[in-house]
């Protein structure tokens, strides 16, 4: 059961867009489908990389940039590459308004995260076993709907970089993806306290969403000028 939640985002989403923004089922599927392949990539460079501290006098400073180069820089680098094939493919960009391109981007981004989520779970779910422990659900939950909508907001932050040489005067916006790269590993450096700071990530969260609608509207502006 807790395994078909993972994934309840996704399907609302999905059913949204569909419905609601007129988003062509196949563009869907193509962004669902690429954000389930760069999982496996993500993942295996994010194993295999060392969790060790270099800066042992400095474990703060050495936790901040193991988020933003782990999970920020990473993650938002797949996420960009995956979205340059389906946000260039000939009949997405001739059938699909700027609107429609953030929201496959923030579909891609979406994909993602459930599937990221289905991951953690089961990484608790062994991590509990091994204790002899009960596995917080709650926490799980909690995670799920954070962890999702950074993934999301920053994807569509890279979505907007992807297209940004479109409509901006042929001129890409590289800073989108810096700004995407940057929230995304401060999102994950306060999440990864037990303590009162973990809520700072929930602002983080709120920045991402305002600074995707702020940079979606300015380049809308600058198509229009």
């Amino acid at each position: 059961m807790f395994l078909i939640l993972c994934f309840v985002p996704l399907l609302f989403a999905f059913c949204l867009f569909t419905f609601v923004f007129k988003l062509k089922i196949s563009h869907q599927l193509l962004a669902i489908l690429l954000g389930l392949i760069i999982v496996f990539p993500i993942s295996v460079i994010q194993y295999v990389v060392p969790t060790t501290n270099v800066f042992q006098n400095m474990p703060i400073v050495g936790t901040m940039l193991k988020s933003l180069i782990i999970y920020g820089l990473i993650e938002e680098l797949f996420k960009s590459l995956a979205l340059v094939p389906v946000l260039s493919t000939k009949s997405v960009k001739e059938n699909s308004t700027p609107l429609q391109l953030l929201l496959i981007s923030f579909l891609l981004g979406l994909s993602l995260g459930c599937f990221e989520s289905l991951i953690y779970f089961f990484d608790r779910l062994q991590i509990a076993n091994n204790k002899g422990a009960q596995l917080l659900y709650h926490h799980i939950f909690l995670r799920i709907f954070t962890s999702d909508i950074i993934h999301m907001t920053c994807a569509g932050l890279c979505g907007l970089f992807v297209i940004s040489k479109r409509y901006n005067n042929n001129k890409s916006k590289i800073s989108y993806l810096f700004l995407a790269i940057l929230l995304h590993g401060i999102y994950d450096f306060f999440a990864g306290f037990q303590n009162s700071l973990r809520f700072f990530s929930f602002l983080v969260i709120l920045l991402s969403i305002a600074e995707c609608r702020i940079k979606y509207t300015s380049l809308i502006k600058s198509e229009d000028e």
